[in-house]
């Protein structure tokens, strides 16, 4: 688009500062640099426009500047973020400011732990490049946590992702196992091992309790007889042990008469 042509858009705007306008076009030719298409050079330069005013403070009239981008609102806004995020002009809130943000704190640990296993899911060379830090890994975790966790989001969350709306569902796809797992395996793990301590405890009463129950239903007569054969056995094994320390004894003196 040539100068003209741009400063009529400005104009049309409500925007005349020479400085919003070159800011704006350095915008508008980072854009083509890094080959962002926003549908037409005017919808492009609309959105250079935007972002040169708000970056600069100067007041214009939004709704307008969408219908003279000739996009929907929608789409309008996903270029919009799309274009900051790729220009580096958004300010990138951490995993735990966008909770706060978007009211989703209990979903804070899972999300972070949903990105640990993404990262360790992938090969060396790729983790070296990856930075989870950024607004779509982020807002991501945090959007799938919450549908793992069946917690009520915000979807405005996923506009701060700062990409196309198809490539944060294909992300979101790809974490969703992680998360699955995660709020999976939090409840599994809780629930044998409390289980386990209740059979084994349960057995362990029955085995009481029948024995218990078979010294009562045995008569006056077998108890005493069940008592005696017991101390029976305790004399037995007395007398084996002085049998024993007895034999060892005569061994060893007679060792030591033979020396």
């Amino acid at each position: 688009m040539d100068k003209e042509s741009f400063c009529k858009l400005a104009s049309k705007m409500g925007l005349t500062s020479v400085k919003v306008i070159s800011q704006a076009e350095e915008y508008m030719r980072l854009a083509q640099v890094k080959r962002v298409s926003l549908g037409s050079a005017s919808s492009t330069a609309v959105v250079c426009l935007e972002l040169a005013a708000t970056s600069l403070k100067f007041p214009f009239d939004k709704d307008y500047a969408t219908r003279l981008s000739g996009l929907n609102k929608k789409v309008y806004q996903c270029s919009l973020k799309a274009l900051e995020c790729v220009l580096g002009l958004q300010a990138n809130l951490g995993m735990a400011e966008l909770a706060v943000r978007y009211g989703c704190m209990d979903a804070l640990n899972t999300a972070s732990l949903i990105l640990q296993r993404y990262e360790y899911s992938l090969p060396a060379a790729q983790q070296q490049d990856l930075d989870l830090s950024t607004p779509l890994f982020t807002s991501a975790a945090l959007f799938t946590a919450c549908k793992c966790m069946k917690a009520r989001v915000d979807k405005k969350l996923a506009s701060c992702s700062g990409s196309k709306k198809a490539v944060f569902d294909r992300l979101c796809s790809q974490l969703l196992k992680f998360g699955q797992e995660i709020c999976s395996g939090t409840s599994s793990v809780k629930r044998p091992a409390t289980m386990s301590l209740k059979r084994q405890k349960t057995l362990t009463e029955n085995l009481q309790e029948t024995e218990d129950d078979d010294w009562l239903l045995k008569s006056p007569k077998q108890q005493k007889v069940s008592h005696l054969r017991g101390e029976e056995s305790e004399d037995d094994t007395k007398q084996n042990y002085e049998e024993w320390k007895r034999k060892i004894l005569e061994n060893a003196l007679q060792n030591a008469a033979h020396s």
